[in-house]
């Protein structure tokens, strides 16, 4: 059995927020058009054609997924797979009003459903009355707080500038090697258009044209190739010593040093 441990579908690539150390670049770039139910439908079809079994399946941002008008249907598409999932998981950053047609799916669905939601601060009655609107649908709340002076895992990172840094492979080695998406996670796959990518560094930076386009370094659900090579390719992406885009990047992510960490969701002006 081919398994993976999560897999992130981007749903949208805009924000009603303006952070300035965005992991996903979202402030200072465009967004794409949101994603479309024959979209998410189509690349559920060709992961779950090469994936067997996946721990979380997430549908996500590129910005704040709850802005989606579709979400309670996308949801619904999703639950095809559920045989295949142990667990969906949502973000939002809590000060987006839930329709009745996403409180409504998320009680029908409540046993399967994990929402991670950040509080920033920014609008907390919002937030506040949000998250018990969340928590009356019964399902499972991830709760983690960024702002103050106890925020969780002591506030976000600085991935740097999108500028090719001139590292040792063996400085390449180690950078991967304690990223916690690498070794926490034990890889965050995702994409937004059928390019499965380990990383959201690895994602966006290709999408956006911040840095070149490295075939080696994400699967393509859409290609050519057979189940077997797709499989081969993400086993391959997987065992490597780091990919092309930690070049791009501070190798910050996951680090446990204070001064390396800064307050979440600073907004930009």
């Amino acid at each position: 059995m081919f398994t993976q441990n999560k897999f992130t579908i981007i749903i949208v690539t805009r924000c009603n927020l303006r952070c300035k150390l965005c992991c996903e670049f979202v402030p200072q770039n465009k967004p794409f058009e949101d994603i479309k139910i024959e979209e998410c439908e189509s690349i559920l079809k060709e992961y779950f054609n090469v994936v067997d079994f996946v721990n979380t399946l997430h549908l996500s941002g590129g910005g704040e997924p709850f802005l989606h008008k579709e979400l309670a249907r996308l949801i619904e598409s999703c639950m095809h797979y559920t045989d295949r999932f142990e667990k969906l998981m949502l973000f939002t950053n809590s000060t987006v009003i839930l329709s009745q047609d996403l409180i409504e799916t998320l009680t029908k669905y409540k046993d399967k459903i994990v929402v991670q939601v950040s509080h920033y601060g920014i609008k907390p009655e919002l937030e506040m009355k949000n998250l018990e609107v969340i928590r009356s649908t019964g399902v499972t709340v991830k709760y983690l707080k960024y702002y103050g002076d106890d925020q969780y895992c002591g506030g976000w990172i600085d991935m740097g500038d999108w500028s090719e840094r001139p590292d040792s492979n063996e400085e390449l080695k180690a950078k991967y090697s304690n990223c916690a998406i690498h070794c926490k996670m034990l890889g965050n796959w995702r994409t937004r258009d059928g390019k499965v990518h380990i990383c959201t560094r690895s994602q966006r930076g290709m999408e956006l044209g911040l840095m070149p386009k490295f075939n080696d370094d994400y699967v393509d659900l859409f290609d050519d190739s057979s189940v077997e090579d797709k499989r081969n390719k993400f086993i391959k992406i997987t065992e490597s010593n780091y990919i092309n885009a930690c070049k791009y990047c501070s190798g910050d992510w996951g680090t446990d040093i204070d001064s390396r960490r800064y307050p979440a969701a600073e907004q930009m002006k």
